[in-house]
């Protein structure tokens, strides 16, 4: 419960200092006023009466966790098939080379260790949907789930495609990276027994090339 006088202290105080913390506001309020709101008062007010810096920034990031909100959770997936293409981990590593940017999408199988990578100019999600598609087809159309990290570049076409596939996706949580620890390892071994051996080019389609070696190295 909050009164119709401290409300109005409260958004003084606020439009006062914009970018101050609710925290630091129930602290000056109890300095100024010699009564007690409390951070969380606080936050209901700002929220309720749109007291942000950036209000249309802060829009867009209400939207992005809302949405964020609905997707499934990688922790959702209880039981786990030991069987090829029932879990497939993906990922991508970001490449930094004389002011270039290139992106290597990968792909690991949970149960049987198998692994895909392809490098592509962009990343977006356009280049994850083609990456899909070539590892449905290696596979056969066996995939079943998909788990990724909440990257853009698994939104859009890749959600689409995944949905025409009848492939269920899920998602890392957020700052979880022991969600996915197959894929850390494989990414962890292409940089550091293969990457750093002085294979990298930005011409992509030698890249893949020469790419496509190590991959068979490592799967057989």
């Amino acid at each position: 419960e909050i009164t119709s006088l401290e409300e109005s202290r409260a958004i003084a105080l606020r439009k006062e200092h914009m970018h101050w913390g609710k925290i630091k506001l129930a602290k000056v309020y109890l300095e100024e006023h010699q009564e007690k709101l409390s951070s969380w008062q606080f936050q209901r007010v700002i929220q309720g009466f749109k007291l942000y810096p950036r209000p249309r920034k802060n829009e867009r990031t209400q939207i992005k966790r809302q949405k964020a909100s609905k997707k499934k959770r990688i922790s959702e997936l209880k039981v786990k098939m030991p069987k090829l293409g029932y879990l497939l981990h993906f990922d991508t590593i970001v490449i930094h080379w004389n002011g270039l940017k290139r992106y290597i999408i990968t792909m690991i199988d949970e149960f049987t260790k198998v692994a895909f990578a392809r490098m592509y100019s962009t990343k977006s999600s356009l280049s994850a949907s083609d990456f899909l598609l070539r590892v449905d087809y290696l596979l056969d159309r066996q995939i079943s789930n998909a788990h990724q990290d909440n990257g853009s570049e698994f939104e859009k076409y890749f959600k689409a495609l995944c949905q025409k596939l009848e492939i269920e996706q899920y998602h890392s949580r957020p700052r979880t990276p022991k969600d996915n620890p197959s894929m850390e390892r494989f990414n962890q071994t292409l940089e550091y027994e293969w990457l750093k051996d002085g294979n990298f080019t930005p011409d992509i389609n030698l890249f893949n090339s020469r790419l496509k070696d190590f991959i068979v190295e490592y799967n057989f």
